[in-house]
């Protein structure tokens, strides 16, 4: 078996949607970057830890080389914690989490 480290790789998570108000000030276009176990913040923008919560077994299984579609996982979006309106006044944020070097930035 080849180590973690033979395998890994880095893993954007890009804003696609934001409905409601973020409170965490999530725009859509944000990017999240991970190498290794590290978020690093010279890539990243703003940064959601309840966010984190849905998105890091994704970000985790995508850094090992994980084939979604395997899975019977169409695509590669996963959604905050946050509920959004009517339930919280605050909004729920879709990301699309990809390899790194599949990310083609729109900014």
């Amino acid at each position: 078996m080849e180590s973690v480290a033979k395998i890994s790789r880095d893993v954007i998570a890009v804003v696609r949607e934001v409905r409601g108000n973020c409170a965490a000030g999530i725009k859509v276009g944000d990017v999240l970057y991970f190498s290794g176990a590290n978020i690093v913040k010279e890539k990243s923008d703003n940064i959601c830890a309840y966010a984190l919560t849905n998105i890091m077994p994704v970000v985790f299984a995508c850094r090992l080389g994980t084939d979604f579609e395997k899975l019977g996982i169409d695509g590669r979006l996963w959604q905050c914690v946050d509920p959004g309106p009517p339930y919280t006044p605050g909004g729920t944020v879709l990301y699309e989490v990809m390899p790194a070097e599949k990310y083609k930035s729109k900014k």
